[in-house]
């Protein structure tokens, strides 16, 4: 079954040497070719481009059911003023964001006003509904969830049965978190297990002890070599060990690091341990520094190779 949004003569109409190879037989269907090919290429799925992040990122959606994004900050992908029927959730209020962002050149006029304020409580609890919306957006912030299987539990819970959460992920290669390896599953059980509300003090030392730059940028796109510097002192990553250790205000990291592949597995393995029901729904392979995945519920397991899988997670962070 094709993806929702996919259109068979658009596509083609857009890709004419994929219209060509169908013709010819090479390939059943234009669906095919981007099942195989076309999604992670990036191929346009009409004639007017390729696809920007907020088409991706709304790719699986149903644009008009109510949906929840989750931190947009300064930056929403889905917002109230361009029609969506949108909740936003996010850390403060919008007044405090636009407080917050002051002076940082950044528009404050795509501050949207803030539905939800979240304080660390099970979301449904804060919403005080279930099984309410269409679709979820969360664009880098599953890697600062402190614990991230009782997110995606909690999302669960909040998505309508056809429902789909999109998220939005830095991929570790390509930013910051350039020489931190990436988050396996034993790390996510135990935060789990730990019902952790903030990032544990080791990770707190490893962000601000690893994190990286490429001319002086924290993020930065595949082809460009690697980090060229370090970020932080070390003296400053051990003050704010200590203060992670002291303080009662939070203070916020990267807790996780994904690639595309590593997240795969990551899902597969918390698919087989009853963890979630959500499988991959529809996932775009890394462009820039971030690459994009839809989750759904009754979508087929993730199956893998383990084997075939570590090795190729080997190799991409040689």
């Amino acid at each position: 079954m094709a993806d929702a949004d996919f259109n068979e003569q658009d596509y083609l109409a857009a890709n004419p040497d994929v219209a060509s190879a169908v013709g010819k037989g090479q390939f059943r269907s234009g669906w095919e070719h981007f099942e195989t090919f076309g999604r992670k290429e990036g191929r346009p799925l009409n004639r007017f481009g390729r696809m920007s992040r907020e088409d991706k990122a709304l790719y699986a959606v149903d644009r008009k059911g109510l949906g929840l994004e989750i931190g947009p900050s300064h930056n929403p992908i889905a917002p109230k003023r361009r029609g969506f029927n949108v909740h936003t959730l996010d850390h403060a209020t919008a007044a405090d964001l636009r407080s917050k962002y002051h002076g940082h050149g950044v528009n404050l006029d795509n501050i949207e006003e803030v539905d939800f304020v979240w304080t660390g409580q099970p979301l449904s609890e804060l919403i005080g509904r279930t099984q309410c919306y269409a679709w979820i957006i969360a664009s880098h912030v599953i890697e600062h969830i402190p614990d991230l299987i009782s997110f995606l539990q909690q999302c669960e819970v909040l998505l309508k049965a056809d429902g789909v959460l999109s998220l939005v992920i830095p991929d570790k290669r390509y930013c910051f978190d350039h020489f931190l390896p990436p988050t396996s599953t034993g790390h996510l059980l135990d935060a789990w297990t730990e019902r952790r509300t903030r990032p544990s003090h080791g990770q707190v030392f490893d962000h601000f002890a690893n994190a990286s730059k490429r001319d002086g940028n924290i993020a930065w796109s595949p082809g460009g070599g690697g980090a060229d510097a370090l970020a932080h002192t070390l003296r400053e990553a051990r003050e704010l060990w200590a203060h992670s250790r002291s303080a009662t205000e939070y203070v916020d990291v990267h807790c996780w690091r994904f690639t595309p592949a590593s997240f795969r597995l990551v899902l597969s393995d918390l698919q087989a341990l009853g963890l979630t029901e959500l499988g991959i729904r529809a996932e775009f392979d890394t462009t820039g520094c971030e690459f994009h995945v839809a989750l759904a519920k009754g979508c087929d397991p993730v199956n893998l190779d383990r084997f075939r899988e570590l090795k190729r997670l080997k190799i991409e962070d040689a």
